[in-house]
């Protein structure tokens, strides 16, 4: 692949992380660690969470740990005025758990009182 190409993807994968912390004012992941329908969401975690909060830093990303073996793996977001939106994330390989987190982004630009930000050059930009 040419080197352009790989930039742009990779400023296209920063830029959804980047736009986070605008549209969602939490983001808490329950799950328990050793079941297996938590793998995908585990990978997640271990790929994606120092990515997230270093581009978020005031946007508490909370995992918690459930021993409940029988416990289903769920994030959750919650957005402006105390609405929340909570998606299942049982047995999703981390592609799929990115794409439920990319879903819970989209969910909270149509919420009102909450805009997303244009992502431009790669980068969100603030409206005012």
């Amino acid at each position: 692949l040419d080197k352009g190409v790989l930039v742009a993807e990779r400023e296209r994968e920063m830029a959804w992380r980047a736009a986070m912390g605008p549209t969602i004012q939490e983001l808490r992941i329950l799950l328990n660690p050793s079941a297996t329908q938590s793998t995908g969401v585990t990978s997640f975690i271990n790929n994606q969470y120092t990515f997230i909060k270093a581009l978020n830093p005031s946007m508490p990303f909370l995992v918690r740990e459930s021993s409940d073996s029988s416990h289903a793996p769920v994030i959750y977001a919650r957005y402006a005025f105390g609405e929340e939106r909570s998606r299942d994330v049982s047995n999703m390989s981390e592609k799929e758990v990115t794409e439920a987190v990319k879903g819970l982004l989209a969910d909270g630009t149509t919420l009102p009182g909450i805009g997303f930000l244009p992502i431009i050059d790669g980068s969100p930009k603030d409206i005012i």
